[in-house]
């Protein structure tokens, strides 16, 4: 086959030039994706972007040391350790949510019952001092009968610091039997909460931004030391999650 320049120039197989022209069209359109910006919105998205990497055993990150990155049971892990795993967080403000809980029915109902059952109580005491008092004060105390009346008044005395005392004790059973329950109480929605949201480690905290109440020293101190982060994102906060889960209400302190 002649040519313009005079040479002559023989048909290529069909087989060759089929190669060439797809080489030159992968070419193209290699150059255009590579030269051409990319506009990532949904309307101009003209090639799929990549959405994942992998499967992959694990992946090599490059220091002054290799670190070998793996999936454990579905967290990062960097060594086998078990302490070498990459966990979740949440944070629920505790004592929020104890405050709202000690106050609902379930356990306020007994704690008016203890409290009436004691005013009742008291007020039987101290009808009985006052008559001890009006009898004491008709009697002289060169009275043969004031002797009898002062050991009847020591021994009211010793009867009322006995009941006084085990109705502190029997007080201070009922608060902590409330404080387990009520603690039991957010435990368990935390472990909903928690296997829902697939969360690993939950921590207790006061928020940051909470007011610090009036009282002694110590009394700040510890309110201070309470509050575990100095700052903390909203988005790990599982206080409402949980309240939800329990049907609590606790509002906000303001």
């Amino acid at each position: 086959m002649d040519c313009l320049d005079g040479e002559t120039r023989y048909p290529l197989p069909m087989r060759t030039t089929t190669a060439i022209v797809a080489a030159s069209v992968l070419s193209s359109a290699l150059t255009a994706f590579f030269i051409v910006p990319l506009d990532h919105s949904a309307s101009a998205r003209v090639i799929p972007l990549l959405q994942d990497l992998g499967p992959a055993d694990a992946m090599i990150l490059t220091g002054k040391s290799e670190l070998r990155v793996t999936n454990t049971d579905g967290r990062l892990s960097w060594s086998d350790q078990p302490s070498s795993r990459a966990f979740s967080l949440g944070t629920v403000h505790v004592g929020r949510m104890l405050n709202a809980l000690l106050k609902s029915e379930k356990y306020s109902s007994e704690q008016a019952e203890w409290a009436t059952a004691r005013d009742a109580k008291n007020d039987e005491f101290e009808k009985r001092y006052r008559e001890m008092m009006e009898k004491g004060k008709a009697l002289d105390k060169d009275s043969p009968e004031f002797p009898a009346m002062r050991g009847q008044f020591e021994e009211f005395q010793k009867e009322y610091t006995a009941w006084n005392e085990s109705a502190e004790v029997a007080r201070r059973e009922m608060t902590a039997r409330h404080y387990q329950g009520a603690y039991s109480d957010i435990r368990e929605a935390v472990e909903v909460v928690a296997d829902r949201r697939k969360i690993d480690l939950v921590m207790r905290f006061v928020p940051p931004s909470d007011k610090i109440e009036p009282g002694d020293d110590a009394d700040m101190v510890r309110q201070l030391s309470a509050r575990s982060f100095l700052r903390v994102p909203e988005s790990i906060d599982l206080t409402e999650d949980i309240l939800t889960e329990m049907h609590v209400q606790a509002p906000k302190k303001d």
